[in-house]
């Protein structure tokens, strides 16, 4: 498909983002997410507050290999689990939070967060949830937006792969990712746009500034954009993952992804592209049936049954993977597919024991494998 990777390739930094709910023993939210970053801030990587008080997000540092960063993923959830329990609260790696709750999540007082409630409404209330989003270094932003060309039409595959969110507010949702429909209400959210140039990125981005349907730079929610703060690409699709080797896992495929698009590009390579809403269209399937949805994808441009996609997109990725990483991908996907994803987790553990309870106590075991 394209000519051998170069050592380059193979030596992609990646980062990641992770978004937590904090619980009480009941399984409730929590409005201390505030209070554990302010207690816990110095001693935990990048470690923040969130939108809802209920939330709290780490970073991990520059990484290069899956192993190197599962260890630093565990490393974080570890130390955000200790901070967490010094006010008896519980770390929950779910997309969506489980339990009902009587009143919509409290808002971290801060000027900008109170100026999105303000301006959004009661969207606001809505759209509380946890995600996972890969950072994977470029080297310019030029480059950047062929790489979101090369790798948009991917998005349901790696969406059906990371879903972690079937039940919300007491029920069953029907879908394996319910963050996914519920982070869609927010106006700038979705699938980017294929772009000709990187100016045509930013015009686009400063129009949508100016109607108003994001407040910033920093609230452009394409699944797939350019970072502001970093020389990265910022992939933004997935849920929270609940186990660390999934979050590892998940990155490596990013990576694997924005390797294979560097490789592509240099080949004077380009995919067939879908229409903004084909692609939204298939991103509402795999998030309501994961794994056993049907999707395109670069690789086929016919639907396919969505696992049939991920042995595509190894076949794809693996080329411009070290040695260490190929082992990574393919232990991880194997695990997956005899597991389950963690939508699929969470639901076998309901069915097995009837309580969502049940399911909590499955993420908070789980959080730090």
């Amino acid at each position: 498909m394209s000519a051998a990777a170069t050592e380059s390739d193979r030596d992609l930094s990646v980062g990641v983002e992770e978004e937590f709910f904090l619980v009480d023993e009941s399984g409730h939210l929590s409005s201390s997410g505030p209070d554990v970053v302010a207690e816990a801030g110095h001693d935990i990587h990048g470690l923040q507050r969130e939108l809802a008080r209920c939330q709290i997000e780490t970073a991990t540092g520059v990484c290069h290999t899956g192993e190197e960063l599962h260890e630093e993923l565990r490393s974080l959830r570890r130390r955000l689990m200790k901070a967490a329990a010094g006010r008896d609260l519980l770390l929950v790696p779910s997309g969506t939070s489980l339990i009902a709750e009587g009143l919509p999540p409290a808002i971290t007082p801060s000027p900008r967060y109170e100026a999105m409630a303000r301006h959004f409404g009661s969207i606001v209330d809505t759209v509380t949830t946890c995600g996972c989003h890969v950072h994977v270094g470029i080297p310019s932003r030029d480059v950047g937006v062929l790489v979101s060309n090369q790798v948009r039409s991917w998005l349901p595959v790696l969406l059906a792969l990371a879903a972690n969110s079937p039940f919300h507010s007491g029920h069953d949702t029907g879908y394996h990712s319910w963050r996914h429909i519920m982070w869609s209400r927010w106006p700038s959210a979705g699938p980017p746009p294929h772009f000709d140039s990187a100016d045509e990125y930013e015009s686009s981005v400063g129009a949508m500034i100016g109607t108003g349907a994001a407040m910033d730079r920093g609230m452009i929610y394409w699944h797939v954009r350019l970072s502001d703060k970093q020389p990265t690409i910022e992939v933004r699709i997935a849920d929270v993952a609940m186990t660390a080797a999934h979050a590892a896992l998940y990155a490596v495929v990013v990576k694997g992804l924005v390797g294979w698009a560097l490789r592509s590009i240099r080949d004077g390579h380009s995919v067939p592209w879908l229409r903004v809403e084909l692609l939204r269209a298939q991103l509402w399937r795999a998030a309501r049936d994961g794994l056993d949805g049907e999707c395109t994808s670069p690789a086929a441009d016919r639907s396919l049954p969505i696992r049939r996609h991920l042995e595509l997109l190894n076949e794809c990725v693996a080329p411009g993977l070290g040695a260490s990483d190929r082992a990574f991908l393919e232990s991880g996907l194997d695990t997956v597919l005899r597991d389950g994803t963690g939508a699929e987790r969470q639901r076998a553990e309901f069915a097995r024991v009837g309580t969502l309870a049940a399911v909590v106590d499955l993420l908070t075991r789980e959080v730090i494998s």
